[in-house]
């Protein structure tokens, strides 16, 4: 299966971290503290942090890239209605959580401006539909010091027809085009994983080696060259 960008971004801190065991797998010091050291995390839990953000990106990216194959609908030629709520929810909600571990590589890596980041990821169209439907469909609120709150449907026919239509407060309708949704969402994170990479690339390699050359690569993947074989073919923008 082919690999994601994110995946791929993912897996260039693997490496690194990976190459870092191997060139101290004789070494005196205690592996976690030393990598806490290495990149420079400001808190003993940071190699628990990085190692559960690899776990869920690679999960999740796994989820993602079936509901890409499969749609709402599933691999299944049967029509199921529940399983299109089921395939909802849980693609929404890997969202949700490679969001939360991107939140926190932001905080573990310094990213700067660290609150204005966040404050997009939180703000993507994206994570909203699944605070709307998958989360607080029965009290969904931005104000947590409002007690007022809005309600949430899924119109099911709609749904049947692999669209997604909410009602909100049986009274006002709201569409969403759930691929442009996930495509932003994916623009997003890719951008600030490339960021994470680009300062800590920088900072650890002086922007030389095979983690910077493998880093460049991507990038230029990321805005829109191709793959062909070991080539990489660019494009002009017109």
């Amino acid at each position: 299966m082919k690999e994601s960008i994110i995946e791929k971004q993912i897996g260039i801190l693997r490496t690194i971290l990976g190459d870092l065991a191997e060139n101290n797998k004789n070494g005196d010091d205690d592996f976690i503290e030393f990598t806490n050291k290495y990149f420079c995390f400001d808190t003993n839990f940071g190699w628990n942090i990085l190692m559960n953000a690899f776990y869920v990106f690679e999960d999740t990216e796994l989820a993602k890239s079936d509901f890409e194959k499969f749609g709402l609908q599933g691999p299944s030629r049967h029509k199921n209605t529940g399983e299109k709520y089921l395939r909802l929810y849980g693609v929404l909600n890997s969202f949700y959580q490679q969001n939360l571990a991107l939140i926190n590589l932001v905080k573990l890596f310094h990213l700067s401006p660290e609150k204005e980041i966040i404050n997009q990821l939180k703000d993507l169209d994206c994570i909203k539909l699944r605070n709307k439907i998958a989360a607080h469909s029965t009290n969904y609120s931005t104000d947590v010091n409002n007690k007022e709150f809005d309600v949430y449907e899924i119109s099911r026919p709609e749904l049947q027809r692999g669209k997604i239509r909410l009602l909100k407060n049986q009274d006002i309708f709201e569409t969403y085009l759930l691929d442009e949704l996930i495509e932003d969402f994916n623009k997003k994170v890719q951008e600030i994983l490339s960021e994470i990479l680009k300062k800590f690339i920088k900072k650890k390699f002086n922007n030389q080696g095979k983690h910077f050359e493998e880093f460049i690569k991507l990038e230029k993947l990321r805005n829109g060259a191709i793959e062909f074989g070991n080539t990489i073919i660019e494009f002009k923008n017109n």
